[in-house]
């Protein structure tokens, strides 16, 4: 009898350790599993917040083009973070080029903001300026397209023709 209380005391005993080190095995992975859902939620409940869409484009001059983007979404989008962002543009039907923000040479873009407040952010509603100056002439009556990508994913495309 004395053997049973014994033999059943050291079972709960292993039982108890055996269950503490599966938790200590289990909880840390379940808790970056956490971690890393709710950042991917967060991203593509920005990415679904924010909606750009092209407005009107022209090429004014031989290598030149000006585009108006409107912030259609619900988000404001930091202007600190356009370095990360990306212009790309070509024949319709053909390769597309990047532009470089700020460049001096090769293609590249410059932005403003034409009805903003002067904060750091592109708000709902506002419009940006886009003037690319490409490396390559524009051909008349040639189909081109056009398409910025955010930081976060969110993209507008549009075509248009010289």
């Amino acid at each position: 009898m004395a053997s049973e209380v014994i033999s059943s005391a050291l079972l709960m005993v292993a039982t108890i350790i055996a269950t503490i080190a599966l938790i200590n095995a289990v909880f840390p992975s379940i808790y970056g599993m956490s971690g890393t859902i709710t950042t991917v939620t967060n991203n593509v409940n920005e990415q679904m917040k924010t909606d750009i869409k092209f407005i009107y484009e022209t090429t004014d001059t031989t290598n030149h083009m000006t585009a108006w983007v409107k912030n259609t979404g619900r988000s404001n989008i930091y202007l600190a973070n356009f370095n990360n962002t990306d212009l790309f543009y070509g024949e319709a039907d053909g390769t597309m080029s990047r532009a470089t923000l700020n460049g001096t040479s090769g293609s590249y873009w410059t932005f403003t903001i034409e009805n903003g407040n002067d904060d750091s952010t592109w708000s709902p509603g506002q419009t940006m300026r886009i003037d690319v100056t490409a490396a390559e002439n524009f051909v008349p009556g040639e189909d081109y397209k056009i398409r910025l990508t955010l930081p976060n994913g969110a993209f507008t495309e549009d075509y248009f023709t010289k």
